[in-house]
């Protein structure tokens, strides 16, 4: 199927959307494991300190000062198939976490559906996710 086809349409049934939201899973997991120096300082050194194997964990979603601060959000697929959510209070440049170190480390796997016959969205982001880390780290799907 071609995506830029599927992106241009108006109305698009649900293997379509999965097609898309599949697409720009890969595309943020595929740049941050090529370009590590993208993810910001302080996620970076606070995930090493949390065991976080960045060869083999991907991010999923990575959202900087939505909050009208200097913040770093988002979610990672850790190299243990663990669903992180996190977020971190950090200086202006993300290079350290601010002095009131407010932290955010969530394990939210029990919440996240791994399921890939959701009912009316078709596989959950979750699936997806652990097929793209299995992809990009080489080895087998785990089972969900």
């Amino acid at each position: 199927m071609d995506i830029e086809r599927v992106r241009r349409k108006r109305q698009k049934n649900v293997q379509e959307q999965t097609l898309l939201r599949q697409e720009a899973l890969l595309r943020a997991a595929t740049f941050y494991r090529d370009n590590p120096d993208r993810i910001p300082l302080a996620l970076r050194q606070y995930a090493l300190g949390q065991a976080i194997d960045w060869d083999r964990s991907i991010i999923m979603e990575l959202d900087a000062n939505i909050y009208g601060g200097y913040w770093v959000s988002g979610m990672l697929l850790t190299q243990e198939h663990r669903f992180i959510e996190f977020d971190l209070s950090t200086n202006e440049d993300h290079s350290a976490l601010d002095d009131s170190a407010k932290v955010i480390w969530l394990d939210v796997s029990a919440q996240t559906s791994t399921s890939r016959h959701l009912r009316g969205t078709g596989i959950s982001k979750g699936a997806m996710a652990l097929e793209i880390q299995a992809t990009l780290n080489n080895e087998d799907e785990p089972d969900a």
